[in-house]
């Protein structure tokens, strides 16, 4: 027969509503109650019941989590600072990745909501409304957005983010004072706010120095992804050869950015500087490494599961907004200009 929560307490010398407290994360107990309390409960076998539990509490103990593309390491070291802060809560994460596919992120928000979790983190990937999200939010259900303010987001989501205006800024103030001149940028799709005030930060960074670059040396890629990056800056440098310095969304498409110029026969960092943003931790391993801006990756995770509990628990009252700092990181994708080395082998593209 499996021991029950009474034997436990009895074992630990403490009352049953402390062994729940304990076990569930529900309210404060010391330290070294606490651990009285599991010791006890390894003893005799007890595995506490979450499922009973939700029933009486009205919570499962569970943060919904919605990724757009978890191949993305970007999304994936998000999801992993994100889980590490809710297990130190007492909570478990339920990841759903979305693909990129509006009507499976509008799905996988749904199967959450039957779920009954607690609360969700919602990153999204494109620019389609997510009607499920107005379900969740009726329901009470406390909406953490990460990284995309989204204009359909429901009015009592919060939102953490970085500071995307800004890092477009440090991008183009790096490629100038390297003495670039003609700028291209390829950023993400046009109805994301990421992609627009990353393009706009840029753009205001380098009118300054009168060299905003034209609309027809800006590419919208499809997506955040490497190949949609390739596809973009291949079209971009074909049409515009005279561009020496590039500034990318995000990293993975600054990588693709890279591949791109090597299929023209061109040298990075020599023929053209290239900058991303992220700094997800293979662009520090590729060749060459990477310049970007980096977003506080750990620090956006946490903060998002830590602000959804306290919303879940009414520590706090919602809706909240926060904006974390960035931060440029200068490796070898970057140097200063130098003389091109002739017309670019466009015949071989």
């Amino acid at each position: 027969m499996r021991p029950t929560i009474r034997e436990v307490a009895r074992e630990a010398g403490v009352s049953i509503a402390t062994v729940s407290h304990a076990l569930s994360g529900k309210r404060p107990v010391s330290g070294a109650t606490r651990r009285r309390i599991e010791s006890a409960a390894r003893r005799l076998g007890y595995r506490h019941n979450q499922v009973a539990a939700s029933m009486i509490t009205g919570r499962t103990q569970t943060l919904g989590v919605i990724v757009p593309d978890i191949a993305n390491p970007f999304f994936s070291g998000l999801v992993h600072a994100a889980e590490v802060a809710a297990a130190g809560r007492g909570y478990t994460v339920v990841v759903c990745t979305a693909e990129l596919d509006p009507a499976l992120e509008m799905r996988h928000v749904e199967v959450l909501h039957d779920k009954r979790v607690d609360g969700l983190l919602y990153l999204g990937g494109t620019d389609r409304t997510n009607r499920a999200l107005r379900a969740l939010a009726r329901a009470g259900t406390p909406i953490v957005a990460l990284d995309e303010a989204l204009p359909f987001l429901p009015r009592s989501a919060s939102l953490v983010t970085v500071d995307n205006e800004e890092g477009g800024r440090l991008a183009a103030r790096h490629l100038l004072e390297l003495g670039h001149t003609e700028l291209g940028v390829v950023t993400g799709l046009s109805g994301l706010p990421t992609a627009r005030a990353r393009l706009q930060g840029f753009a205001e960074a380098a009118g300054d120095a009168d060299l905003r670059p034209h609309r027809r040396r800006v590419r919208y890629a499809e997506a955040y992804t490497l190949a949609a990056g390739r596809a973009a800056a291949a079209d971009l440098l074909a049409r515009e050869p005279d561009v020496t310095g590039l500034f990318c969304a995000n990293d993975l498409m600054a990588l693709g950015a890279v591949e791109a110029a090597r299929e023209l026969a061109l040298d990075v960092p020599r023929d053209l500087s290239v900058v991303g943003f992220d700094d997800i931790f293979v662009s520090a391993l590729v060749s060459p490494p990477l310049t970007t801006v980096r977003q506080p990756l750990v620090q956006l995770g946490k903060e998002a599961a830590e602000l959804a509990i306290a919303l879940i628990e009414q520590e706090v009252a919602g809706p909240d907004r926060r904006v974390l700092p960035v931060e440029l990181v200068v490796r070898d994708s970057t140097a200063g200009k130098a003389a091109r080395r002739g017309v670019l082998a466009v015949a071989k593209r």
